[in-house]
């Protein structure tokens, strides 16, 4: 297998952790990191510091791509630039690799799709969850019959004041970014729920609000850094574990402006922490879903309803890794996902779990072996999610925003349709 040369746009933490670095360590048989871009060239410089061998820098995606001349394009930049990367990827003939969402409106997949079509290039969007053990598992069982046809399904998350908090704290707390966490969080959920499902979305209703953070609370500051309430403030954090770490922040901010530990009480914060959708599909399964992103603990919980039985995915998550100076004492003890059928006339059967090893509870290199390990030219296996399938998780995205707007029930596929 010929190694193919990848360029990376983007090269915040994700660009850095997930694609870059364990290409170069992981990946030498396979790939090849020929290029790293970014807006921000200090932020780059730091990214590179972090790298076993030096790379090409670039803040001009198409300079990037004249000089390097990738293979493939992988985006981890702010969602909503997205579309503008993987789009000038595909025309230039590239492969493109997007991390979630793909894009953020259905305008931005409608010119994904016009691009595909008129480069016959692959475009495929980086959905992990699908890799998790949990997950993995229960859509082979799906597809074993086990459980017969889908009817319902059930699916709540809760994020807790560490983990949750976050998003409040940096870009995606702006929808003009991010489009939401019904975008920038939950598109792996519905990622998730067209693939258990095997079909498309027609129509959804949503009601969501900002319940919690921004501004419902009587004090706030610009910033954790020098902030005058930090002393009481359960949301105060301090990112820096080193002094090196520290300066690195420092530095990409004096290039662009943006810091990464906004007050979680800013009032400019437009995005919602809660949400509930109902969902119908094509082939009549029909969901309830529902997003909590200030909960004190951190949960998901999928219910699948089947003619031959039920099926749980039940997960309490602990987020210490996270930074905030509020917790939950005794998580620890009850940490634990599982998963369980519930058969007629059998009894309940516990599903067994395969720990995976590594970040997202081993579905990132999982993903990785995938995307990057096998031969390009094989057509992308069950488990990734094409262009198409990572479509239909923006437009379910992109239809609660409008549902929320109007106050209605919308189309999802109409959303395609130019006004």
């Amino acid at each position: 297998m010929t190694r193919k040369r990848i360029a990376v746009v983007g090269a915040g933490g994700r660009g850095l952790g997930m694609f870059a670095l364990p290409i170069m360590k992981d990946f030498t048989q396979t790939a090849e990191l020929v290029g790293l871009m970014d807006i921000n060239p200090l932020r780059m410089k730091y990214a590179v510091s972090r790298l076993p061998a030096p790379v090409p820098c670039f803040t001009d995606f198409d300079q990037m791509i004249a000089q390097t001349n990738p293979d493939g394009v992988i985006v981890a930049t702010k969602d909503v630039t997205h579309a503008d990367y993987v789009v000038k990827a595909l025309r230039a003939g590239k492969r493109a690799f997007s991390e979630k969402p793909l894009c953020v409106t259905a305008g931005q997949c409608r010119e994904i799709l016009a691009a595909v079509k008129a480069s016959g290039q692959t475009c495929l969007t980086t959905h992990n969850m699908r890799y998790g053990a949990s997950c993995a598992t229960v859509w082979k069982i799906l597809r074993s019959g086990k459980l017969g046809d889908i009817k319902f399904i059930q699916f709540d998350e809760t994020l807790d004041r560490r983990h949750g908090a976050d998003y409040f704290r940096r870009w995606h707390r702006n929808k003009a970014n991010s489009g939401g966490l019904q975008l920038h969080k939950a598109s792996h959920h519905f990622d998730l729920l067209n693939w258990f499902i095997g079909s498309k979305p027609v129509r959804l209703t949503a009601q969501g609000k900002l319940a919690f953070y921004g501004k419902n609370n009587s004090f706030r500051g610009r910033r954790c850094t020098g902030c005058p309430h930090a002393e009481r403030c359960d949301f105060y954090t301090d990112f820096w574990t080193s002094d090196d770490t520290r300066q690195m922040y420092r530095d990409a901010e004096s290039a662009d402006g943006y810091f990464r530990d906004g007050c979680v009480w800013d009032e400019s914060i437009d995005i919602e922490d809660q949400l509930a959708v109902q969902i119908k599909y094509e082939n009549n399964v029909e969901v309830n879903y529902s997003l909590v992103a200030y909960s004190p603990i951190e949960t998901m919980r999928l219910i699948i309803e089947g003619t031959k039985g039920r099926l749980e995915i039940d997960g309490t998550h602990n987020t210490n890794w996270a930074p905030c100076k509020t917790k939950l004492p005794g998580v620890e003890a009850i940490c634990k996902e599982r998963v369980r059928m519930f058969l007629p006339n059998v009894g309940i059967e516990e599903v067994p779990l395969t720990v995976l090893e590594g970040e997202h509870g081993g579905a990132d290199p999982q993903l990785r072996a995938d995307f990057f390990g096998r031969d390009w030219e094989l057509p992308p296996n069950e488990m990734m999610a094409d262009v198409h399938q990572a479509m239909q998780a923006v437009l379910i995205g992109a239809a609660i925003n409008k549902s929320l707007a109007s106050g209605r029930p919308v189309t999802v596929q109409n959303l395609l349709k130019r006004d």
